[in-house]
């Protein structure tokens, strides 16, 4: 049986319109790894959340030589995203390509995913017991396009 590690990934929106979507941060946090990661993007709450969820996926998948003997605990409190992949049900069209992104991880990343409650979601609170880790892992996060320039999460 493989060795579980916790990972946590959060998505905010703060509301604010550019280029008529709204402004998001999102992000992911493996305290066992010492890795705490946050990014922009712009997208509703559930948008944001997906991207954290597809970002922490991609890091996994790009580090699958140094990650594989591990099963990943994802944990985060965004109950609607925690919920449509746990039963593999979509609720909203406008979420479909994140929702299938999400389920194609499932083929190459051993993942299951719980809610927790949001003071306990370590990507949002930080990681301040946790002592830097200095790990020989790609950061690499940017989706790249089939022609080469940065895509954002809708061009999976």
């Amino acid at each position: 049986m493989a060795d579980s590690i916790q990972a946590f990934f959060f998505g905010t929106s703060f509301g604010e319109q550019i280029n008529g979507k709204n402004t998001g941060l999102y992000g992911f946090a493996i305290p066992d790894l010492g890795i705490l990661y946050r990014s922009r993007h712009n997208g509703s709450i559930y948008e944001c959340q997906y991207a954290g969820l597809l970002a922490l996926l991609k890091f996994i998948e790009s580090n699958r030589k140094k990650l594989d003997d591990y099963q990943f605990e994802i944990l985060s409190d965004s109950a609607l995203i925690v919920y449509q992949i746990s039963h593999r049900k979509i609720i909203t069209a406008g979420l479909t390509p994140y929702y299938n992104a999400a389920i194609e991880y499932k083929n190459k990343v051993d993942y299951r995913i719980s809610w927790v409650p949001r003071e306990q979601n370590i990507a949002i609170t930080g990681m301040d017991e946790v002592p830097p880790f200095m790990a020989d892992l790609d950061l690499k996060l940017d989706i790249d396009s089939e022609d080469g320039k940065q895509a954002n999460l809708r061009n999976f």
